[in-house]
């Protein structure tokens, strides 16, 4: 049995960032904004086996064979419904990899909803919410069928939100290259962290005013540069999650 599914990125619309929890883990307050410019193409097949394989294709260029959310998400499925498979994943990657736009943890939730399709729907829905949230922070918004939500704690907290439809994202790519997430936080960690994070009705309120009223922050932005040549006059321009890619946004 095979499965074809579309993955799309997100954007984060505002990413204010808070000190470290005793766990080690930075809250955040956010939202995230599914957009449709771009998706990576994912074919799952799947049958079941007396001994389990699992083959990721088209990820090559990105990332190992089996360190890749792709993987991740599959081997954790099988595990949890103690199901033993074959199973081959060809993903045709064009969300821009390592960009802030979630497209890792988009894919693993196409793939987790895509098993749970050609499986029989053997989990419930908590653990296959449980196994998203093993796979990575942002994997669980995907799962959502909302495009919009409230996301905060270290990013396991979801709130869905009324999405708005009149918005038209372009993407840019920043000017100096990304160091990577790690780098990135220690790099907040030394320049000082919010002490209070705003809160959702702040947010979502400031969400639905027009865009050109809207005064969001993206604590990353220090660490980056604007994309030049882009013209604000009719948007705004915001780096989504820690970079590198911006987005500019205007009402459609």
């Amino acid at each position: 049995m095979e499965l074809r599914t579309k993955a799309f990125p997100k954007v984060n619309i505002g990413l204010y960032i808070g000190k470290k929890t005793a766990e080690g883990f930075h809250e955040l307050a956010s939202i995230f904004q599914k957009i449709d410019c771009v998706c990576d193409d994912i074919l799952i097949r799947f049958e079941k086996a007396q001994k389990t394989s699992i083959t990721v294709c088209g990820l090559e260029d990105c990332a190992d064979s089996k360190d890749n959310t792709c993987y991740e998400a599959a081997r954790l499925f099988l595990q949890k419904s103690a199901i033993e498979a074959n199973i081959c994943i060809n993903v045709e990657k064009k969300i821009p990899v390592k960009a802030g736009l979630g497209g890792g943890s988009s894919d693993a939730a196409a793939v987790l909803l895509a098993l749970q399709e050609l499986s029989g729907k053997p989990l419930s829905k908590q653990d296959l919410m449980d196994c998203a949230a093993a796979v990575g922070s942002d994997v669980p918004f995907f799962m959502q069928e909302s495009k919009a939500a409230f996301v905060s704690g270290r990013g396991e907290i979801i709130h869905p939100i009324k999405a708005r439809t009149d918005l038209v994202f372009k993407l840019y790519k920043s000017s100096i290259p990304k160091e990577g997430t790690g780098k990135a936080y220690a790099k907040l960690d030394a320049a000082g962290l919010r002490e209070k994070l705003p809160t959702e009705e702040k947010l979502v309120s400031m969400y639905n005013k027009p865009v050109l009223q809207w005064a969001f922050e993206n604590d990353f932005e220090i660490l980056s540069k604007k994309p030049e040549g882009v013209n604000e006059s009719d948007g705004r321009l915001y780096m989504s999650g820690s970079g590198d890619t911006w987005y500019l946004v205007t009402q459609g």
